[in-house]
């Protein structure tokens, strides 16, 4: 079967009538649980609510006083990947990246007993999501943001300030 282009979607739909079209939407929304979530968010008139229920399960993910690090971090990373399918949006995907670290880095501010990966997966993220905010503009809006967990991070090991102050650089600079 040849791979579907959005050429040849446009196609099929420019030939379909409106019910046709409405029917396929319909089916879609009943069957994959994404979709749902995607026009639960979409037809929306506050705030993307799914956006800020991925960000109350980060917070839960980091509260726990003695977590299991490796199980907190792929749940995050489960949820990020699970909002990346749901949300269009760049700037809603690069928030919630960007509460991930936050919530990381009070994490490691309250228990500094955090290992080596922990820090690791904090940097990484945030790189990405730095990444992400340059490519798209957005560094006026998230620059607040984004000095702050720099700042904040000083507190933590593995010289995790210094990694997190050097991506700024780095990526802002290019």
């Amino acid at each position: 079967m040849p791979r579907l282009t959005k050429k040849a979607l446009l196609k099929h739909l420019h030939k379909s009538d409106k019910d046709d079209i409405i029917g396929e939407v319909i089916t879609l929304f009943d069957k994959f649980k994404n979709v749902k979530e995607f026009y639960s968010a979409e037809l929306s008139d506050e705030a993307n609510p799914l956006l800020e229920q991925y960000k109350k399960k980060i917070a839960k993910a980091y509260a726990s006083a003695n977590p299991k690090e490796k199980t907190t971090n792929i749940n995050v990373n489960r949820l990020i990947n699970q909002f990346k399918k749901v949300s269009i949006y760049e700037r809603e995907l690069a928030d919630l990246m960007i509460f991930r670290v936050e919530c990381g880095v009070d994490a490691f501010t309250h228990n500094n007993k955090r290992s080596a990966t922990f820090y690791n997966c904090i940097a990484a993220t945030f790189e990405d999501a730095v990444k992400l905010i340059v490519a798209n503009g957005y560094i006026n809006e998230f620059r607040k943001r984004i000095d702050k967990i720099v700042h904040d991070s000083e507190s933590g090991k593995y010289e995790i300030a210094e990694r997190l102050a050097d991506i700024v650089i780095e990526i802002i600079s290019t």
